[in-house]
């Protein structure tokens, strides 16, 4: 039991940002005491992608640069795509299927260089629908870097049959990585201000049918899309794992703290017991209002039939209020599993690289200033190098020895990916989700195969593909038969 000294320890240390200025990490030393960013990072335009193979699993700091490295050089400018980040050019688990969408599942006619109308908008595993203080419902996109398609030809993992075959202890290759993003519409002012990256991008729109709010790939509309969430998840030497970060807009929503958290860089007391009728902040923030009480944060009104839409306008009511229950990841309370070093080794992190973002000699392009108002949340992996085995359903923190297994944000979420299971025992890290035990198709679908457990379960864009590929072919076969053809 922690004694109330060592309670206002935790209160005045944990949650708030460490001296950027402290030590300066020499060449890449990771120090987990003085987390910096590592000198090899000279200039924004030097950022290459972070190799696996030169992983050394030293200290949790190399985790969290591993991470900052990654999402930098994914936001640099496409080569083949002037303006645009890198990860917009990667190919999508649709292209890999060659379908246009999830909705129909219909093979691609074509292939087009136009952007494609994006149809995700619920959140995984809760199929919630989050709505920002616009009315406006936030979506969805994932992307593939070229080592996940070559692995996927290699082993023709897009063909559900060949899934089926796989040895079990399979595990994706190193560098390895995938990616989800999670998007705001805006206006053009928003747009031109320079305070996001924005892309424009059609979207399908949002209709009523059965009693439930569904896309209608038939409708369109062309919107200016806000970046403000991105989940990288990437395999290292050591890791099959991966390594699973994410990062926000630092105006997304304010952290749950023991006192009224109006700014990003405001210190962020420990919350020991929360009061439901406690503001979490006096001021407005793009996916929360002014003065909202706990206890009508990150509400799940697609599930309560609360949810509304407007056709014609495209808005939905109510808005979600989003409250950020674990910053940097973390319990600050949680004295075990390495959460403080954790929250502190993040916290210097995020703020050495806003000084390097900030620096003259870092260069950082005048088309890419909006980088500045992006931070790490958190990342979470394996403790054990090599720990992944088929048939893990990582529903604790141990393996099952009692054995620590996870590391690094235990309560890791986006506040814009995974805004209603924060607080679910059962989905409050990206592992409860991400695992490699057997996956049952989805709804139910008794006409599907179930996926057997093995290691490549870790990635939903490995499983979706198994199961779309099904539905794919059943579909065919259905509407063969219903032309009498064979």
């Amino acid at each position: 039991m922690k004694t109330p000294a060592a309670l206002a320890l935790l209160s005045s240390s944990l949650l708030t940002f460490s001296s950027p200025n402290s030590v300066a990490a020499s060449s890449d030393d990771f120090n987990d005491q003085h987390c910096q960013a590592p000198q090899s990072w000279q200039s924004f335009k030097s950022i290459t992608m972070p190799d696996g193979n030169d992983f050394s699993s030293s200290s949790n700091c190399e985790f969290h640069a591993w991470s900052w490295q990654m999402f930098m050089w994914l936001m640099q400018e496409d080569p083949h795509n002037t303006g645009q980040p890198r990860f917009l050019g990667f190919e999508t688990p649709y292209d890999l299927l060659g379908v246009e969408n999830r909705e129909s599942l219909l093979p691609r006619m074509a292939k087009s260089s136009d952007a494609k109308a994006l149809d995700e908008y619920l959140q995984a595993g809760t199929e919630g629908l989050l709505v920002d203080r616009q009315g406006k419902p936030v979506y969805y996109s994932q992307y593939l870097n070229s080592e996940f398609v070559d692995f996927v030809s290699e082993h023709e993992l897009t063909n559900y049959k060949s899934v089926q075959k796989i040895d079990p202890s399979l595990s994706f290759d190193i560098n390895v990585a995938e990616f989800k993003a999670s998007w705001k519409i805006v206006d053009a002012t928003t747009a031109n201000s320079g305070q996001y990256f924005v892309t424009r991008q059609p979207v399908y729109k949002l209709v009523n049918k059965g009693g439930q709010i569904v896309v209608d790939i038939t409708q369109q509309s062309n919107e200016y899309l806000a970046l403000v969430g991105f989940h990288i998840a990437g395999v290292v030497k050591g890791h099959p794992e991966m390594i699973w970060a994410t990062f926000e807009h630092k105006d997304n929503a304010p952290n749950v703290c023991s006192k009224p958290q109006n700014s990003y860089d405001d210190p962020c007391p420990v919350v020991q017991n929360i009061d439901p009728n406690q503001i979490v902040s006096e001021r407005d923030w793009t996916f929360y209002s002014a003065n909202t009480k706990y206890k009508e944060c990150n509400l799940n009104y697609s599930v309560s039939g609360r949810l509304t839409l407007d056709e014609k306008s495209q808005t939905l009511s109510p808005s979600t209020q989003v409250c950020r229950r674990y910053a940097w990841g973390n319990d600050a309370t949680q004295a075990t599993f390495k959460a403080p070093t954790n929250i502190r080794v993040v916290q210097q992190l995020n703020h050495s690289v806003d000084d390097l973002l900030a620096s003259k000699d870092f260069a950082l392009p005048q088309d890419r200033q909006w980088l500045k108002n992006y931070f790490e949340v958190s990342a979470i992996w394996f403790a054990q190098a090599n720990a992944l085995k088929p048939g893990q359903t990582l529903a604790t923190n141990v393996d099952d020895k009692g054995q620590q297994l996870l590391i690094g944000g235990l309560h890791l979420s986006n506040a814009t990916i995974e805004t209603f299971t924060q607080t679910q025992s059962t989905m409050d890290n990206c592992f409860r989700c991400h695992n490699s035990s057997q996956r049952f198709p989805p709804n139910g679908s008794h006409k599907l195969s179930p996926l057997k457990p093995t290691n490549l379960n870790i990635s939903h864009a490995f499983m979706n593909m198994y199961f779309w590929d099904q539905e794919m072919k059943q579909y065919v076969k259905e509407n063969l038969a219903k032309k009498g053809e064979k």
